[in-house]
């Protein structure tokens, strides 16, 4: 008889990464298989009495699965933070400084490969958090402020996301001095003054910096162009919120996995594209008044609903005219604003297997990697991030 300390279901078991990774690869490779059969094409025309009923309870048994297979690989992000919170006393002794460091939703769980890969893009983040956005204690003190400057780092699961929050009371972002450098290396034209949410992407441009000197902790120019390398590798996308005076917040949001994903499969002429489920706002089928030409040679178009006005990124090449207003539109929401894709149809909600695009395909437009669905063709997988920049371009 089996003892309070004998249960067979409260133990753990150790498991190397790398068998993990191994499992993973084979069900992404079981999933393709079992799609294949269930829709391949010599099926057609055959009566197969229940066919379709265990074709469909197949799929299901699938799906759950690749579920219980990602929960395998997800780790707590504490590992990460208490890396991070040893590093705050060091960053203190660099800037002279007294930081106090709030790490909260330390037990949130992110994939192995998230984990392993956080670490370096925070701490550019705390870095510059640190230096730039934190005053010395007798400018807080001139300001009213607490003398101890305070770090706020969190972590929540927001549906398929994980979101990661480096947020500071400091002085916030500079406006005046981001517009500046940025008209200078020909980021802004001379005489706009775009607004902040617009403007504060132009810091992750590599080499970019506005610091005076290069300090042990920043300046360099590298920190921000680090870490949106990195959230593009990790399909992620940035947030950045600064208030004058008050200080500022770089929010990561990070897919919880990044073995399968819930994608929304869409048709734009004879191609296939997916977006992540969680990035779709809304699809509708707008109107000719909706659709506006916003440039002379009218090859740039945005979309007015509900009194907001949403650039539309293009997924045909520029010298091929369309009239966007006669198709779909799925509004995609990404760090910087609403995005709307026009496209000719949608066609299905998937969980799909995303392979990395590598080598020359890597500089494929926009593009995370491809997805292999269910009847077997290819969808290129869209990052709506670098769609809305090109388009704000």
């Amino acid at each position: 008889m089996l003892g309070p300390t004998d249960k067979a279901d409260g133990g753990l078991l150790r498991i190397s990464a790398d068998k993990v990774g191994r499992l993973m690869d084979l069900i992404g490779e079981l999933s393709l298989s079992v799609s294949a059969t269930i829709h391949s094409p010599e099926l057609e025309g055959l009566e197969l009495p229940g066919f379709e009923a265990a074709a469909h309870r197949l799929s299901m048994i699938m799906r759950d699965v690749q579920d219980a297979a990602s929960e395998l690989r997800l780790v707590e992000v504490d590992e990460v933070f208490r890396r991070l919170r040893r590093m705050i006393r060091e960053m203190e002794r660099e800037t002279g400084k007294r930081i106090e460091l709030d790490a909260q939703g330390a037990d949130t769980l992110v994939d192995k490969l998230v984990a392993d890969r956080l670490y370096e893009p925070l701490l550019h983040v705390l870095r510059n958090s640190a230096d730039h956005g934190l005053e010395t204690t007798e400018g807080r003190i001139a300001a009213g402020k607490p003398e101890v400057g305070r770090i706020v780092l969190a972590a929540r699961q927001i549906g398929n996301e994980v979101r990661i929050t480096v947020a500071d009371d400091g002085r916030g972002l500079n406006y005046d001095r981001i517009l500046a450098k940025a008209q200078e290396r020909g980021l802004v034209p001379p005489g706009e003054r775009p607004a902040p949410d617009m403007l504060w992407p132009v810091i992750f441009q590599p080499g970019f910096s506005t610091a005076d000197g290069v300090s042990n902790l920043s300046g360099r120019g590298v920190g921000m162009d680090v870490l949106n390398t990195a959230l593009v590798a990790l399909r992620g996308r940035i947030a950045i919120h600064s208030e004058a005076g008050r200080g500022a917040s770089v929010s990561l949001f990070i897919p919880l996995t990044l073995s399968f994903l819930d994608c929304v499969i869409l048709r734009h002429g004879p191609r296939l594209f997916a977006v992540p489920i969680d990035m779709v706002s809304e699809i509708i089928r707008p109107t000719p008044d909706n659709v506006l030409n916003i440039r002379a040679a009218g090859d740039g178009q945005v979309l007015k609903l509900r009194g907001e006005t949403i650039p539309i990124a293009r997924l045909h090449r520029p010298e091929v005219p369309r009239d966007e207003s006669m198709g779909i539109m799925l509004v995609a929401t990404t760090g910087q604003g609403p995005v709307a894709l026009a496209v000719d149809e949608v066609m299905d909600r998937q969980q799909v297997v995303m392979k990395p695009l590598a080598g020359r395909l890597a500089a494929v437009r926009a593009s995370w990697g491809l997805a292999l669905l269910n009847s077997g063709e290819v969808a290129t997988v869209l990052d709506c991030e670098r769609l809305l920049r090109r388009e704000a371009a």
